[in-house]
């Protein structure tokens, strides 16, 4: 069973990147008091600090793994967490764009767009766009190396 700091390092495997290619990656165990209390990852304004929760469903799942570094569901949706994030970090508190980046991470990493993993991020986008009275300019819908008309 991989402890924590793998289970990050497996993620950022599956991303084709390194930490340094990245903002820096903080593990807390609390979610702060401004933010859902199920969030799995999050950022603070002007930090530049990716926060990942390990007291998370997701990240407890994916540090149950019985392998150092499994591609499983768990893996595969922590890695788009971090890429949700980078985009705030990069671009702004925009929930759109980085919700987009999650998905297109998503379909780069192998996760079909008709799986549960890949429909559960578009219902909560959705959810959070609605909350926020924003509507979303498009969803994908296909395979990355699919042509588009």
């Amino acid at each position: 069973m991989p402890n924590a700091v793998a289970v990050v390092a497996c993620a950022l495997s599956l991303l084709g990147r390194s930490p340094r290619t990245l903002p820096p990656i903080a593990l807390v165990d609390e979610v702060p008091i401004e933010a859902s209390s199920q969030v799995e990852g999050f950022v603070r304004p002007f930090d530049g600090t990716i926060y990942l929760v390990t007291t998370s469903p997701l990240f407890r799942l994916a540090l149950s793994s019985k392998y150092e570094c499994e591609s499983s569901s768990a893996m595969r949706k922590l890695a788009s967490v971090i890429a949700h994030e980078e985009w705030h970090i990069r671009h702004g508190s925009e929930e759109r764009g980085a919700y987009e980046a999650q998905l297109t991470t998503l379909l780069r990493i192998g996760v079909p767009p008709d799986s549960t993993l890949y429909t559960s991020v578009v219902r909560s986008m959705l959810a959070v766009l609605k909350k926020r009275n924003q509507k979303p300019d498009m969803i994908l819908a296909g395979r990355p190396d699919e042509p588009r008309d």
